[in-house]
C-alpha cells in the first residue's frame, strides 16, 4: 500500500498562483531543458531574454523568452534533476502563464535493441518517486497526454529522425537502480529509465496542461555493469535536432495537432 494518501483538492495551503503572478511576456510554450550546456548555447540563437526566475535557495534559474527562426516564442529554462524540482518548477510556470511544456533530457537503457539509435518517447511512466503520488491517486504508472505525443511523434516522423514509443521507469534512488529493480521494471515494458517523467506528467494531467517528454540515451544498464557513455558521442551534438524536434511538438499542440 502507498503511505501517501492522496487529496484530491485543488487547493493547499501555499499555491502558486497565490504567491507568483502571471508574467505578461511570458509565452504560453515551454522547453523545459535538463541540460545546462544546451541552454547556455542557445541563447544567442534564440534572441534569449530573461523574463522571470524560478528561484530557490540553491540559486535563481532564469526563464528565458526565446524566438524561433520563424517568429515563435517560447520559454526556455535550465531544468534541476529531480521530480521534486521539476514539479515546482512546472507549477511555478503555469503560475506564470505558459500552458504546454515540452521536456528534453537524458535517460538510462534498459534495452538496447529498442532504444539503439533512436531518440524515446515515452507514452507511460512507472510511479517509483514520490511527487504523483500526490497529484494523481496511487497507480503503478502514469499515462502521458496522447495528443502531446502524437505532436512530438508528428514532429519527429517530419524531421525524419528515428525514434521509439515506449514506457520509461521514473525513480528517485540514483544509487538504487539494482539488478533485482532493473530485471522488474524491464518486465513492465519499461525500456528507459529517468527521474522526472512521472512526477511531471502527474503535474500536467493535476493542472490540465500539455506535457510530453524527448529523451536520448545517455548511459546504459542493460548489461551486468554500468556503461557510461559518453554524452558529448551519444546525442549532445545533435541539439538542432532536439530543438527542431520540441519547437514543431510544441507548434502542433498549439495548434491543436
Amino acid at each position: 500500500m502507498c503511505p501517501i494518501e492522496f487529496d484530491p483538492n485543488p487547493k493547499a495551503l501555499i499555491n502558486p498562483e497565490e504567491q507568483i503572478p502571471p508574467v505578461e511576456a511570458m509565452p504560453r510554450d515551454a522547453v523545459l531543458l535538463f541540460a545546462d550546456d544546451m541552454v547556455r548555447a542557445s541563447l544567442e540563437k534564440y534572441r534569449a531574454q530573461p523574463v522571470a526566475f524560478a528561484k530557490s535557495v540553491c540559486g535563481d534559474r532564469p526563464i528565458y523568452r526565446c524566438t524561433a527562426e520563424d517568429g515563435f516564442p517560447f520559454a526556455l529554462v535550465s531544468m534541476m534533476l529531480g521530480g521534486p524540482a521539476a514539479a515546482g518548477y512546472m507549477e511555478e510556470m503555469i503560475a506564470m502563464g505558459v500552458q504546454r511544456f515540452l521536456a528534453v533530457g537524458s535517460c538510462g537503457v534498459l534495452v538496447h535493441e529498442l532504444t539503439a539509435g533512436r531518440l524515446i518517447v515515452p507514452q507511460a511512466a512507472v510511479r517509483d518517486e514520490g511527487v504523483s503520488y500526490h497529484y494523481l491517486p496511487p497507480a503503478d504508472e502514469v499515462a502521458l497526454d496522447g495528443s502531446a505525443i502524437h505532436a512530438l511523434c508528428a514532429s519527429l516522423e517530419a524531421l525524419g529522425a528515428p525514434y521509439a514509443r515506449t514506457k520509461t521507469w521514473t525513480t528517485d534512488a540514483f544509487y538504487r537502480e539494482t539488478p533485482g529493480k532493473i530485471a522488474q521494471n524491464k518486465a513492465r515494458g519499461c525500456a528507459v529509465v529517468e527521474m522526472e517523467c512521472a512526477s511531471m506528467a502527474a503535474v500536467a494531467k493535476f493542472r490540465g496542461v500539455s506535457f510530453a517528454q524527448l529523451l536520448w540515451a545517455g548511459d546504459s544498464l542493460a548489461g551486468t555493469q554500468w556503461d557510461k557513455r559518453n554524452l558529448s558521442d551519444h546525442g549532445m551534438g545533435a541539439e538542432d535536432l532536439y530543438f527542431a524536434a520540441a519547437l514543431g511538438a510544441l507548434k502542433r499542440m498549439a495548434a491543436g495537432r
